[in-house]
């Protein structure tokens, strides 16, 4: 007969999660042990493996849903009836608010820091999810800027030097300063974009 979930499964299990990000993210995921995870989340190490076949497998759980949510992210800011440049502003603002919440702060250091540490089918799809994200706000720009698409050599640094400029606001960023997530995202939005307007692409000499 099949064990019957007790009915705080999916809050352990998540706690499990968060008490791993906080600590990978501290420690790293190497120089995290089980049982500093079970300390920590108040469990047994036998009661995590109730809940996780093994630390890489609550790698991958939290990872998947950091990228589960960034692309929730990208759907709820593109799927929408506004122009091109409102659908940037609002992307770059649901980015910033999700990476400045702790939790997802720390899953985001973790992602930048200990994807090596997935096996290579997890690390696989993470990446194939990263690169769609990519690809999806490379096409937002070049709809926001068509001039982007005379210089196409162009498009995809443009794209990561936005994701550069937001993806280390966790680093940084404290809720105790003047600007809210939602400022500093319609700050960083229009500076970025502004800067492409002004942009002459015709100088930028790549083979130099």
């Amino acid at each position: 007969m099949a064990r019957v979930r007790s009915q705080d499964y999916d809050v352990i299990k998540q706690s499990i999660i968060d008490c791993a990000a906080n600590l990978f993210a501290t420690n790293g995921f190497a120089g995290t042990s089980i049982n500093e995870l079970a300390e920590a989340a108040g469990l047994s190490k036998a009661g995590v493996y109730h809940y996780f076949d093994s630390k890489s497998e609550i790698l991958r759980a939290m990872l998947t849903a950091h990228l589960e949510a960034v692309t929730e992210i990208v759907d709820t800011a593109l799927n929408t009836s506004e122009p091109p440049r409102a659908k940037f502003i609002t992307f770059t603002r649901l980015m910033i608010e999700n990476y400045t919440r702790p939790a997802s702060r720390n899953q985001h250091i973790v992602l930048m820091s200990d994807i090596g540490s997935l096996p290579a089918k997890d690390r696989d799809f993470v990446i194939a999810t990263e690169r769609r994200v990519v690809r999806a706000i490379e096409r937002l720009l070049q709809s926001i800027h068509p001039q982007i698409e005379a210089h196409q050599h162009l498009a995809r640094p443009l794209t990561m030097l936005f994701f550069g400029m937001i993806n280390w606001t966790d680093n940084w960023y404290s809720e105790k300063g003047r600007m809210s997530p939602s400022e500093l995202a319609l700050l960083a939005a229009n500076v970025f974009l502004n800067g492409l307007e002004h942009t002459d692409y015709s100088a930028i000499n790549t083979q130099g």
